[in-house]
């Protein structure tokens, strides 16, 4: 039977605590280097999102849109359908216009929760700059709505072309009410695709999905930074970094009813 001598004994013990060292240093490196890029990211957000003037197009024949769906303050209850007055919010910029540079981008809005809506459907519309209807699709709704965040995104697969650059759309999400068309409530919010710059390409090469988000915050592209944001929330609710960057996301274009929310864990899309 071999027996360790002293000095094989130390020279063991110096062994596996190198390897401890080897072992735990990374993970501290990366746990600083996670802190700096989250700092980063937060950083890059803007205290006030500006951007060029939006006047969203009349719609009496589908009801009155809810001022862009700007909040003054959400109760945390449910609203019945009937009442009318439901505080559904777009996801967009205080002037109501958002940029891109994605040909088939997608579109967020919050709904609070929302009783006896059974019967009643949710619709999207995107129209070009001349009111023309280009794509809509329409979802019943159950009888309770739980309240979160919603998303939709283009789908190139029926034909629809792509967002033309330099080009404005409007977006709609509608509540309504089959029986009555004057009861339906509706949401408006605008979008421009813009031309890539070189430069972001060449950033978004390596990014990561954080820096991904920083990235976009710098070129002012909102439905970008929006959408990222919303995905790495959706697969890091406990990020604090994360959270603090979208509260200050939201509270950057007059959101802060909705910021204050935690409901990610709620988070949808309409058509995964």
């Amino acid at each position: 039977m071999a027996w360790l001598t002293r000095s094989s004994k130390f020279t063991l013990l110096m062994v596996a605590l190198a390897f401890t060292l080897a072992v735990n240093l990374p993970a501290q490196v990366q746990a600083q280097a996670s802190s700096s890029l989250g700092r980063e990211l937060i950083d890059k957000i803007p205290n006030h999102w500006e951007l060029s003037e939006y006047n969203p197009p009349s719609d009496e024949e589908n009801g009155t849109p809810s001022d862009l769906g700007r909040p003054g303050g959400t109760r945390g209850d449910c609203y019945y359908i009937s009442n009318g007055n439901i505080p559904v919010v777009a996801l967009v910029p205080i002037s109501g216009m958002g940029t891109t540079v994605s040909e088939y981008p997608t579109f967020s809005w919050y709904m609070p929760c929302i009783k006896s809506a059974l019967g009643h459907d949710l619709k999207f519309v995107l129209k070009d700059s001349y009111g023309k209807e280009l794509y809509s699709v329409k979802y019943p709704l159950p009888d309770q709505v739980n309240a979160g965040f919603r998303s939709i995104t283009l789908p190139p697969f029926v034909k629809l072309p792509p967002l033309e650059v330099n080009q404005k759309y409007n977006w709609q999400v509608r509540l309504i009410d089959p029986g009555d068309s004057s009861n339906n409530i509706y949401i408006d919010g605008g979008i421009k695709r813009v031309k890539e710059d070189p430069n972001l390409v060449q950033g978004l090469k390596q990014a990561t999905p954080q820096q991904r988000v920083a990235i976009y915050a710098n070129h002012r592209l909102w439905y970008e930074t929006l959408t990222t944001l919303v995905e790495l929330r959706r697969q890091h609710p406990n990020d604090q970094n994360l959270a603090e960057a979208w509260h200050k996301l939201l509270t950057s274009v007059g959101l802060d009813p909705i910021a204050k929310k935690p409901l990610f864990e709620q988070a949808s899309r309409t058509n995964n």
